[in-house]
């Protein structure tokens, strides 16, 4: 962990970059976020500040969230991830911003990245997500055509085959690079951009409370030519999740899932909104207490959260590697790991192993 801050540094009167967090129940992890952050900036001497919109609903929290040093401090009713993203950039100064969740930490070099990325001119861009050596996936892509795929690979081995196939390449496209790659769906944990795309954009939707926002935004985005992209080089880490309830987030879930489809895509957003997700056609072999049970070699091992093996985090090693990032997941996220763990020869994308990881495996 990196040291927390107590006070902020005096900044300019019109800093360049501004960092804009939404927090619930989040002055744990949002220290070291609001430090590294000032760290790269300082790096690149560039002014900056700390925007933090505190969902908590609770004075003790709040007071934490103040003790970290933050340039502002908007605490507000919970109205979603949303509204909190609107309030931080309407008080904020910043020419560039950037917008996240509280859980993460600035990598050397990230800013940077990103920086210049939209100097080469992308206008909305994001950052390899990264823990414990792993490398998150790029952003799913939310379509009908889309979720039929990923309803009918849950069911039908040849389609999951063809589908891993398209979805491991186009991990690989961002792992193997470090040149910005261009996308139309990035990840709502952490966007930088200029102050004139969002108001060109326009506010994010605040009908919904927690998931599927940046995806409307950024739709809205790509519909006014503005230029998306993730940036490899600009390694941050995020320990996912932190204040969620996978099982209390569902309902939200499923609420702003129906909500995206249905305004945008209008009867097939509707008619794919009702499918129902889970299946998979793949039969994994429960996961092994040692290393040298797997296979060996370098493979890319991948863990994912779901049946479906998609999305999946990445890792390129040996077994040993694996346990080791796996030890490393659980302890940055104070708990057990568990999903699919598969083993994946790189230059054939064969599947050498499909194992369940239960919580108490590793």
């Amino acid at each position: 962990m990196v040291a927390q801050t107590c006070s902020a540094p005096k900044v300019a009167m019109s800093p360049e970059v501004s960092l804009v967090l939404v927090a619930h129940r989040s002055s744990a992890v949002a220290g070291d976020a609001i430090t590294t952050f000032r760290r790269e900036t300082s790096r690149l001497g560039l002014g900056c500040e700390v925007v933090v919109v505190d969902h908590s609903e609770d004075a003790a929290e709040s007071a934490c969230i103040q003790s970290l040093g933050p340039d502002r401090l908007l605490v507000r009713p919970n109205r979603g991830y949303a509204a909190g993203v609107n309030a931080g950039v309407a008080a904020s100064a910043g020419r560039v911003i950037l917008v996240g969740n509280p859980d993460l930490v600035f990598r050397e070099g990230s800013v940077g990245a990103m920086m210049s990325a939209l100097s080469d001119g992308w206008d909305i861009v994001g950052p390899q997500f990264v823990l414990a050596g792993l490398l998150f996936p790029p952003a799913d892509l939310q379509t009908p055509s889309e979720e039929a795929r990923r309803w009918l690979a849950g069911r039908f081995s040849v389609v999951w085959r063809r589908m891993f196939r398209r979805e491991f390449a186009r991990w690989r496209l961002v792992w193997d690079t470090s040149e910005p790659v261009a996308t139309v769906a990035l990840s709502g944990a952490l966007l930088m951009f200029r102050r004139e795309a969002f108001d060109l954009v326009g506010p994010w939707d605040e009908g919904y409370f927690l998931y599927y926002e940046e995806t409307d935004w950024l739709r809205r985005a790509s519909e006014a030519s503005l230029r998306l992209a993730q940036v490899p080089r600009a390694k941050v880490e995020h320990a996912w999740g932190h204040a969620a309830d996978p099982a209390g987030s569902q309902g939200h879930f499923a609420s702003s899932r129906a909500r995206f489809l249905s305004a945008n895509f209008g009867w097939r957003g509707r008619v794919v909104q009702r499918l129902r997700f889970g299946a998979s056609p793949l039969e994994p072999q429960p996961f092994p207490s040692k290393p040298r049970t797997l296979p060996h070699g370098r493979l890319w091992w991948l863990l994912s959260p779901t049946a479906l093996g998609m999305p999946a985090a990445g890792l390129l090693g040996t077994s040993d590697d694996l346990f080791g990032a796996l030890r490393g997941v659980a302890k940055a996220r104070h708990s057990p790991v568990q999903g699919l763990v598969l083993a994946v020869d790189g230059p054939t994308a064969h599947i050498a192993g499909t194992w369940l990881l239960e919580a108490s495996d590793v």
